[in-house]
């Protein structure tokens, strides 16, 4: 039995079973940062693979192909990846999201012309992108401490296990492999693409020069992943932290609401004459 046969034969239960475990969503420990020395140095060593490397390959990518393209090569790599999506959201029991990742597959192949075009969002389906790390904290695995990997950058220790499964066990990439059995160049070419993909939309969304003006990259790339992981495990709507919720008292202490004064007694009726 293929892997992916036996993953959607498994897909019912495995969601049940994430509905009745109970979810590891806190991130404290990794908020803790204790291996912040060695992720210091590691952020270094992706630093200068950036510059020399993935940045320069980037900017000849930008260079050669228009913002329109560069569009439709995005709308393309996401359409590939709602396969993950629906299987991911399977397994967390969100069935509502998978369906959606399935109605995007549906349309943006079709109407989108294999994905070349994000026809699912404008009808009111946007993507929500998930993985195998956000898949064991529905299940109650705890995400560990921070983690700074080389090349693939910041992360918990939970989800940095995880990232092999992401490419092992991605039903596009199975399917793919069955039918068309691509060379090794073939699939390492897929991923160089996808990491500059990755990387022109970080320069797109202002991230050079956020950075650029940073008085410290590690920690505000650190907390950053963290507050986006936040968001990815609460599905979008995470709770207010502790420091969210002392500042809101203190902000009400400081500026109470202004008590309503008392209505004024109805004048007595004149007395008749």
């Amino acid at each position: 039995m293929r892997v992916s046969t036996l993953l959607f034969a498994l897909a019912p239960a495995l969601a049940l079973a994430a509905c009745a475990t109970p979810q590891s969503l806190s991130l404290e420990s990794a908020e803790a940062d204790p291996w912040e020395a060695t992720n210091r140095r590691v952020y270094a060593l992706n630093k200068k693979l950036d510059r020399y490397a993935v940045k320069p390959v980037t900017q000849v990518y930008r260079a050669a192909v228009p913002p329109a393209g560069r569009t439709a090569v995005t709308n393309v790599y996401q359409n590939y990846s709602e396969p993950r999506n629906f299987m991911g959201y399977l397994l967390q029991g969100k069935v509502k999201l998978a369906f959606r990742s399935l109605d995007r597959l549906i349309i943006n192949t079709t109407l989108g012309i294999g994905g070349l075009a994000d026809n699912a969002t404008d009808l009111g389906r946007p993507q929500s992108n998930t993985d195998w790390g956000q898949t064991l904290a529905m299940w109650g695995v705890k995400p560990g401490p921070y983690v700074m990997l080389p090349f693939f950058g910041p992360g918990t220790l939970r989800d940095a296990l995880m990232t092999p499964v992401d490419f092992v066990l991605d039903p596009a990439d199975i399917a793919r492999n069955a039918a068309l059995s691509p060379s090794l160049y073939w699939r390492a070419g897929q991923i160089t693409g996808r990491v500059v993909e990755l990387r022109s939309r970080l320069i797109d969304a202002g991230g050079d020069a956020v950075l650029a003006d940073s008085l410290d990259e590690y920690t505000l790339i650190k907390s950053a992943y963290l507050q986006r992981r936040r968001a990815q495990l609460y599905y979008g709507n995470p709770p207010p932290t502790a420091e969210e919720l002392a500042e809101y008292e203190e902000a009400e202490a400081a500026d109470p609401e202004p008590v309503p004064e008392a209505e004024a007694a109805p004048a007595p009726p004149p007395e008749k004459p």
